[in-house]
């Protein structure tokens, strides 16, 4: 089962229509409003084809600064990579952006056009995913019978797409960093490094359908940490925590190292597809029997619960909706609050704006 690209990531796919760059040129060489393909030395896909970063310049200088982690599944060995494919391989270039045009769905955090997006003045960065690891790895791996190597890079490409960032855009006063499923995932560690690039930045965490809760199989951690190398990136952010045994102290990790930054978490109560990730996979078919739902959303609601940090400047909080969609940043419009008026748009404002009044978003 080949999970699909987030609904968000077809949205800034479709959007690529810019002219070709270079990781030399800078950016503002490169025109407001519109998406380019910008290439980034040592930046590669699972299969060794080279890929990048797409940027949106805003029209305003010194603009404000919105990273966003593409999702696209996670693999760890043969069978995961190779016989069910539940990660995006690669390649993914400027190629593939542009096959994605057709694919435009409007109302994404994306869409500047969307009068209620909080972000619509901000310079985007889209960080594709190919590697199969949620951002965070940096091993080569020749799994058992698998045809080929496979690359799993994703911390190293984050590090060279940062440092093409740190060199040529400004740095903003705020950056807020997201994305989506394996995205949402890999932007609790993209986090930690982009903070330590724009110290001076005030920093936003969007976590979009990844919950780092404490309810995953151990053995599946084991796995990630032997087939990406997760524990190498985890200890250093987690310090005296045991991050490995206990994902979910990831982001009390986060909020004592940036008491001043606001974080989020976004989820629904019983995510299908994660509760997928979260499984037991076998080989035979149908590969995976998926987490308990009530198993999933007791952790959900317990993430919720743990996280809740509502003491100002920083803030943490969670925007949790019942049922089992998966993401939320494609349309953020389309969610709403457990009051039934406060869209995920206007909440997302609250956050970004430091307005007194966010607060958790939990159904009873």
């Amino acid at each position: 089962m080949r999970p699909t690209l987030s609904r968000v990531a077809a949205v800034a796919l479709a959007a690529v229509v810019a002219a070709c760059g270079d990781d030399e040129k800078p950016s503002h060489d490169l025109p407001p409003l519109v998406w380019s393909w910008v290439p980034v030395a040592g930046a590669v896909c699972s299969d060794g084809s080279a890929t990048g970063i797409a940027v949106n310049p805003s029209a305003t200088p010194g603009a404000d600064v919105l990273v966003f982690l593409m999702g696209g599944g996670a693999c760890w060995d043969t069978l995961t990579c190779f016989t069910i494919g539940a990660a995006t391989p690669g390649p993914f270039g400027e190629a593939q952006m542009r096959q994605q045009i057709p694919a435009l769905q409007p109302g994404s955090l994306l869409d500047r056009t969307v009068a209620s997006n909080p972000y619509k003045d901000f310079t985007f960065v889209f960080v594709p995913y190919c590697t199969g690891d949620v951002h965070t790895g940096d091993r080569t791996q020749r799994y058992t019978g698998a045809p080929r190597d496979w690359r799993h890079k994703g911390r190293v490409n984050l590090s060279n797409d940062l440092a093409w960032m740190e060199e040529h855009l400004e740095a903003p006063a705020k950056v807020v960093v997201s994305g989506s499923s394996a995205g949402g995932f890999g932007s609790l560690l993209a986090f930690d490094m982009a903070r330590a690039m724009w110290p001076t930045a005030k920093g936003y965490l969007v976590d979009d359908s990844g919950p780092p809760l404490r309810e995953i199989p151990p053995l599946t951690i084991a796995a990630w940490d032997v087939a990406w190398g997760l524990g190498e990136v985890v200890a250093p952010l987690c310090g005296p925590l045991d991050c490995m045994g206990d994902l979910s102290r990831l982001f009390p990790a986060l909020q004592e190292k940036y008491p001043g930054d606001r974080l989020a978490l976004l989820s629904s109560t019983q995510d299908t597809t994660i509760r997928n990730f979260f499984g037991t996979f076998t080989t035979t078919f149908p590969f995976v029997t998926p987490m308990d739902p009530n198993t999933f959303e007791t952790g959900v609601r317990g993430l919720a619960s743990r996280m809740e940090d509502d003491t100002p400047p920083g803030e943490t909080h969670a925007f949790v909706v019942t049922g089992t969609s998966h993401t939320m940043l494609g349309n953020p419009a389309g969610f709403f609050a457990p009051d039934g008026t406060t869209t995920l748009f206007e909440w997302l404002g609250q956050q970004v704006n430091d307005d007194a009044a966010w607060s958790a978003a939990i159904p009873l």
